[in-house]
């Protein structure tokens, strides 16, 4: 989706800032800060909009898969003692 860059910029922004200077991994921080640049941050109230379901969730928190269960017509006789 289009706002997934501007959902994810004001988390991974902090992090890629630690990133210690010298290192190999300094200089992949740095091309993704750059790339992050041309993206406007999503505001906060606005992360509301983002489905429950969807897999930014699980970066950003909020999501409902944290409770997602295997449905049993998808199990196998190997999982399905597991499932029940």
């Amino acid at each position: 989706m289009v706002y997934e860059l501007s959902a994810l910029k004001p988390l991974a922004e902090p992090l890629l800032m630690q990133v210690e200077t010298g290192t190999p991994e300094r200089l992949e921080a740095n091309r993704l800060m750059a790339f992050l640049q041309w993206f406007e941050p999503l505001p906060e109230a606005d992360l509301r909009y983002v489905a429950n379901d969807s897999i930014l969730r699980e970066f950003i928190g909020g999501s409902v898969l944290d409770t997602f269960h295997p449905s049993h017509w998808y199990a196998t006789e190997a999982t399905a003692e597991r499932i029940s």
